[in-house]
């Protein structure tokens, strides 16, 4: 049976065990600090008064950055069990933090607006035309920026996963995304890029994007 990752994250024990599983050894620990950190300087140009959307939230590890910054954060995903662990983990920040079970794909026609969106570690889940489709309803929800993270291919990126499949690391992203695709996905989705960064390109394919909506506000670094 192929892996649904509409269906995988709909799990208690899933939920439970996923950030130990990602971020428990060392070199878990530092992505984990440095991609936090990279997240917070995405949203630097965004007023801490504002109110993000995380889609899709998870167990809230990134809504955690946002949070310390300042914002307001509703955490959206379509996993009741991982936003359970989100609430469980962000409760200190009391209505700071609110959660909804959603599916960014089928939203309705009227959405509440956000003044910026977080979309990470969602779209290389899926073939590009779902990518589109996802980012698309992100970026409903949002009156001006979106900050994606995406696995970015490339010949020497794809020679790193070979080479991390014969060691046996966990197995990397399934749709990661060229420089080319990266421009038809923003497009697609009404986006326009504002600046592109890089986690440690030499031993990482992530790449976040701080993107705005088409006509809106001015650029943001």
């Amino acid at each position: 049976m192929s892996w649904n990752p509409d269906e995988h994250y709909k799990s208690q024990r899933v939920a439970v065990e996923y950030d130990k599983r990602r971020f428990s050894s060392v070199s878990g620990r530092v992505f984990n600090y440095l991609e936090k950190r990279m997240v917070g300087k995405c949203f630097h140009g965004v007023a801490k008064t504002q109110k993000i959307v995380d889609v899709p939230c998870g167990t809230g590890r990134l809504a955690e950055v946002l949070l310390a910054h300042g914002y307001s954060v509703h955490g959206m995903d379509i996993s009741e069990e991982m936003l359970a662990v989100a609430r469980q983990r962000l409760g200190a920040y009391g209505a700071k933090f609110t959660t909804e079970v959603a599916n960014v794909k089928q939203l309705p026609t009227e959405v509440a607006m956000y003044d910026g969106a977080l979309c990470a570690r969602v779209l290389m889940h899926f073939p590009l035309d779902q990518q589109i489709e996802f980012l698309s309803g992100v970026a409903r929800l949002s009156r001006s920026v979106v900050v994606i993270n995406h696995s970015l291919d490339s010949s020497y990126q794809r020679l790193r996963r070979r080479f991390k499949r014969l060691l046996g690391h966990q197995a990397s992203a399934l749709h990661p995304i060229s420089h080319k695709d990266i421009e038809l996905l923003l497009k697609n989705s009404g986006l326009r890029e504002v600046k592109r960064r890089r986690l440690l390109p030499i031993i990482s394919e992530a790449v976040y994007i701080t993107a705005e909506r088409n006509g809106t506000g001015n650029s943001r670094t």
